[in-house]
């Protein structure tokens, strides 16, 4: 299992520091997140997984959620990419290197456009729809700019088998119900070659369905299993009821 692997060669490898970061969604984060919580909640017995996927979509960005083009400054609008954009900025400053893990092409899309100007640095994106083939190019034009940087991925299509040790910072911005993804992915940083401590930022809204991916995550990893089968970890009932019963509005709630 990858978790016992990274142990094993441990002494191999620079220090490696993990930060989570839980966030607590704006007020107005929260009343429309409780609404589409409430409306998911009702599809529970008609199983339609993709309401439940879609609580997920909202937690990256509500510009996201709604499919509108950006109006104003994205992180006057979610705590969440603000938080991102302070993790950005403090990295910029050192002139080091960051890998960014979104499982959403439109948050990709938001990411690659807003840091480019926000920070004026290079910004780069591999997605599910990137050509195989042209992928490792795409790393090597990122590993190979001087200074600051960033690199958007998709975690099922860059999290595994690549080696981007050029980045020392990781950060996974919405969490995937199956620990190994989220593992792989952080290895692309953290693995033989690295020379520097790596940091690895997990960022995830309290009180909604991404506290739900975090715990189970975590217990996942108290009884070492991250050898899971299937991309989505193992998704049980008792998962998404719980993951749909929490609210922003009052913890642990009902429909």
């Amino acid at each position: 299992m990858l978790r016992r692997r990274v142990m094993e060669v441990a002494d191999d490898l620079p220090p490696r520091v993990d930060i989570p970061q839980p966030i607590i969604m704006t007020d107005d984060e929260a009343v429309l997140y409780e609404g589409n919580r409430k409306n998911a909640f009702q599809s529970l017995k008609e199983l339609k997984i993709d309401k439940i996927q879609k609580l997920r979509l909202f937690c990256t960005h509500p510009y996201v959620y709604s499919g509108k083009n950006l109006q104003s400054d994205p992180s006057l609008v979610s705590s969440k990419y603000q938080r991102l954009c302070e993790i950005v900025e403090e990295i910029v400053n050192n002139e080091e290197k960051v890998l960014i893990f979104t499982s959403f092409n439109k948050m990709n899309e938001l990411l690659v456009s807003d840091l480019k100007k926000r920070f004026s640095i290079p910004v780069l994106s591999i997605t599910g729809e990137t050509d195989v083939k042209d992928r490792q190019s795409i790393i090597d034009d990122y590993s190979n700019i001087e200074g600051a940087a960033a690199l958007i991925l998709n975690p099922k299509a860059a999290g595994a088998g690549l080696n981007i040790t050029a980045a020392n910072h990781v950060i996974h911005y919405n969490l995937e119900w199956n620990p190994a993804i989220e593992d792989q992915a952080s290895a692309r940083a953290y693995r033989r070659g690295q020379s520097k401590t790596v940091f690895i930022y997990r960022l995830f809204y309290v009180g909604t369905i991404e506290e739900i991916i975090n715990e189970k995550i975590l217990r996942k990893r108290d009884i070492s299993n991250v050898a899971i089968i299937g991309n989505q970890g193992d998704i049980d009932k008792e998962d998404l009821e719980r993951a749909l019963n929490i609210s922003p509005i009052g913890g642990m709630g009902n429909a």
